[in-house]
């Protein structure tokens, strides 16, 4: 059985979150005083549109942080055909076919990297964060001091180890950046795309992710560069995928980070 449920986490912000015996994920509703966005689509819950529109009346936009099917999934499909615009980065339109996703591409604009998406009031600034996929990237809302990082930071664990993932010496570049940014930020809160599985490190319940997660994150991902960590192997995550060497290690606070040793 799958559900569907809403949570109001701030003003102006709210969580949908999909439970199904595949999938916990989680997309969110940032409301304006001239249009609403949705970040991410969900995976098989069906009416993410139509919850969305009981919480708002003003025009509706989607963006899908990166291209897989459990943040691309019926709720974006559901957008799309209500005519709203959908926007990601043109990097991940190949991965969708890759799980059967196949949206025309002209139902997407692609987003580039730092480009603003004023919604009045409320604003979402898009920096890029390729790793996790190609086209990974997050959302920082400056009147809230709230980044949506969907899978591109990962929520406990991250997945680097997809033949489509980036070397993690390319995701560190990007993520030296985005960790700079959130230093200078330091309150700052990160929603994720699978909040079930943030470890409760803070003791306030989980759900969310801050900046020690991001400093445990550069760690990781620094001393696996630098063969200062190694993980163990381990079974393929996913039986869609075949012929890959996964390997997983942990962090002070990442409860899992799988990684290709051959791409680091």
């Amino acid at each position: 059985m799958i559900t569907l449920t809403v949570k109001k986490l701030q003003d102006r912000i709210y969580e949908f979150t999909e439970d199904g015996p595949e999938m916990n994920v989680d997309a969110y509703l940032v409301i304006g005083d001239q249009k609403a966005m949705m970040i991410d689509g969900l995976m098989a819950a069906e009416g993410l549109y139509e919850e969305a529109r009981k919480l708002t009346q003003l025009p509706l936009e989607m963006i899908v942080l990166h291209g897989h099917p459990d943040h691309a999934g019926n709720g974006t499909k559901e957008f799309i055909e209500a005519g709203c615009p959908v926007y990601m980065k043109k990097e991940d339109l190949a991965i969708l076919p890759e799980f059967d996703i196949h949206y025309p591409e002209e139902a997407f604009t692609w987003m580039t990297d730092g480009e603003v998406f004023d919604l009045g009031g409320m604003s979402l600034q898009v920096m890029s964060l390729p790793g996790h996929t190609p086209g990974s990237c997050i959302l920082y809302c400056k009147e809230k001091n709230v980044i949506f990082s969907s899978d591109s930071m990962g929520s406990g664990d991250i997945w680097m180890w997809l033949p489509h993932s980036t070397t993690l010496s390319q995701y560190r570049e990007k993520l030296t950046l985005v960790l700079s940014f959130i230093r200078e930020h330091p309150d700052v809160v990160i929603y994720v795309g699978h909040a079930s599985q943030v470890p409760d490190y803070r003791g306030d319940g989980g759900g969310f992710t801050d900046l020690a997660y991001a400093e445990d994150l550069m760690e990781v991902t620094e001393d696996l560069i630098e063969r200062k960590k190694e993980g163990i192997q381990i079974e393929d995550p996913s039986p869609r995928i075949k012929g890959v060497d996964v390997y997983r290690t942990s962090g002070k606070i990442m409860i899992g980070y799988t990684y290709d040793p051959k791409k680091l």
